[in-house]
């Protein structure tokens, strides 16, 4: 029996989804245990996880090989947990005897790079370059008088900051759950001071896209994008991310809300409605094979996308390790396609390792 290791930074994290995919793994033939990359012992190498109960409803401890397939769901921060685990992860995609359901995505800023070179994909991208200095942001103020700083790693919306131009005085907002910070610049000496700190970071440049709905409160949509039984991608769920009236964000990490997709596109003007479907579609196409062929296989994607005001669809962020509540809570008739979703690509990926071993023979 082949096992499947759900791989994240704590024993708690996504637990509940974890658990569902516990409970339907045996139907696959696959063992199925949580790790954390720290479970992992060096001299060993074998496993101290976590293992489902299904008559008891719980976790027990576990000790065993390197799980052959890794679902990972680590996402890291700057913390000391995250520094440990990330070189651990890096060993064991290179670790023979294991295979990972996706490999992962590198930095914004490389991700943007391989999408602004299909020619599908590139009138999507909102212009975007890597803020070198406050030269950079002074000259991009003065010609669109609005713009974003986007860190190149990182997720959630964490650290996005918006800037505003009025006058000689530069104006900087950023979110921090429901509450916007502000600061402001009336000499270019001081705002030069503050980039040459906050620019220590990696960051992005890019246009400011309002997607604020008619109520001022921004949206976006986000689609999951899914590989099936047959190594196959599709379109496993659509939801909108509403966040506070007159926020920056519309992020879940920033304390937005989801609604149904279906419900929120009757809010579209209908002469639009198709238009955006079209547009939807053809990104769930073109987007995960520009970055297969750049980046090596995924298994699942997030696609953060927005309609603005003047009608137009732009791709704001591509996230490979997408979260499923809201899909799982706004599209009941997916729910069990994202549970058993990882299941049946392992299967997949199983069958075709083996009929691989048997061509070789």
């Amino acid at each position: 029996m082949i096992t499947l290791g759900f791989m994240s930074l704590s024993h708690g994290h996504e637990k509940a989804y974890a658990e569902e995919l516990a409970k339907v793994a045996s139907d696959y033939g696959i063992r199925f245990i949580r790790f954390t990359p720290l479970d992992i012992s060096p001299g060993s190498l074998l496993v101290k996880g976590l293992s489902f109960h299904p008559k008891s409803g719980q976790w027990n401890e576990i000790e065993r090989e390197i799980p052959e397939l890794i679902y990972d769901r680590c996402f890291y921060g700057r913390d000391q947990q995250s520094k440990k685990a990330k070189p651990i992860v890096e060993w064991l995609k290179k670790y023979p005897k294991t295979t990972f359901l996706g490999l992962g995505l590198p930095d914004k800023w490389t991700v943007y790079k391989a999408l602004k070179a299909d020619p599908v994909i590139k009138s999507y991208l909102p212009a975007t370059t890597i803020a070198e200095n406050a030269q950079d942001i002074l000259r991009k103020l003065a010609k669109e008088k609005s713009c974003i700083l986007k860190p190149a790693s990182g997720s959630g919306g964490r650290g996005i900051i918006h800037l505003e131009l009025t006058g000689k005085t530069v104006k900087a907002a950023y979110q921090t759950g429901k509450h916007k910070q502000l600061k402001s610049f009336s000499k270019q000496a001081s705002f030069e001071t503050w980039c040459q700190k906050v620019l220590q970071h990696r960051y992005l440049l890019q246009s400011f896209l309002d997607i604020q709905d008619k109520d001022g409160f921004p949206c976006d949509i986000r689609l999951l994008l899914q590989k099936n039984g047959y190594g196959e991608w599709e379109t496993a769920g659509k939801t909108v991310r509403r966040s506070y009236q007159h926020g920056l964000l519309a992020n879940l990490a920033g304390g937005s809300e989801a609604v149904s997709f279906d419900s929120w596109l009757l809010s579209v003007p209908k002469k639009r409605q198709a238009v955006l479907l079209d547009d939807l579609e053809t990104m769930a196409q073109a987007v995960p094979l520009a970055l297969e062929s750049n980046h090596g296989p995924l298994f699942e994607l997030g696609l953060d996308i927005c309609l603005t005001k003047d009608g137009k669809v732009w791709l704001l962020d591509v996230n490979s390790k997408p979260g499923k509540h809201a899909f799982i809570k706004h599209s009941p008739e997916k729910r069990e396609l994202l549970y058993k979703g990882p299941l049946e690509y392992c299967s997949f990926l199983t069958a075709s390792a083996g009929a691989k071993g048997a061509e070789k023979r």
